[in-house]
């Protein structure tokens, strides 16, 4: 009888972690070299100039995009919040690439280990971002659910309204989260958190101008 009350509340735990990873769901990346793909760029029938902004048949969402200074690619997840970002030098090689919030404006934050490559390829630094947030994005997906704020899963695309932005830094020696939300309609809270304890440090409206 035990082994079966024990099998059975592995089951629901495994259930439950299954749940909580399709709720965050979190691209994959790695640390390999990679060049920009050239012509997935010049053979996409949505290209405009410099710039490529499509949608796969999986439901993601594409832009790439060719400069002087380099080459870009970003991949909004559908049904996820954060996508891929990648610079590339202007010979093709791989910058850097890594994840980052799914919000394509203001300073969402960039989550996991970011890696980063020298113009002929080479691997020369690996940041875990994460690793000064004790207080997970997890745990604000937690918070935003009781605070009843909205947060939407990808693609997120500009010009489609005003949607939370979730960022974090360290100010003042200290690591924080902020989140930004639209309250009312015409009203932004900002709200500032301890990403230690997950504390609220201070909240703050503002009014929004919808231009």
């Amino acid at each position: 009888m035990n082994k079966i009350i024990i099998l059975v509340g592995l089951g629901l735990f495994t259930q439950f972690q299954s749940q909580e990873l399709q709720k965050t769901m979190i691209p994959k990346i790695s640390n390999r070299f990679e060049k920009f793909d050239k012509d997935k760029f010049s053979k996409s029938a949505k290209k405009e100039t410099d710039v490529v902004r499509e949608f796969l048949p999986n439901g993601n969402y594409i832009e790439m995009s060719m400069a002087n200074s380099g080459k870009y690619y970003t991949e909004s997840y559908k049904g996820s919040y954060f996508m891929l970002s990648k610079s590339y030098y202007p010979n093709g090689n791989i910058k850097y690439k890594g994840i980052m919030f799914n919000v394509p404006w203001g300073a969402p934050f960039q989550k996991g280990i970011w890696y980063s490559f020298d113009e002929n390829g080479k691997l020369i630094k690996e940041i875990d971002c994460d690793k000064p947030y004790k207080y997970t994005f997890e745990d604000i997906l937690k918070f935003c659910e009781k605070e009843v704020i909205p947060i939407t899963k990808g693609p997120v695309l500009k010009s489609t309204g005003f949607h939370t932005i979730i960022s974090r830094r360290i100010e003042n020696e200290k690591p924080i989260w902020e989140i930004e939300w639209l309250k009312k309609s015409n009203r932004v809270e900002n709200i500032i958190l301890d990403s230690i304890s997950g504390k609220v440090i201070s909240r703050r409206e503002s009014e929004f101008i919808n231009n």
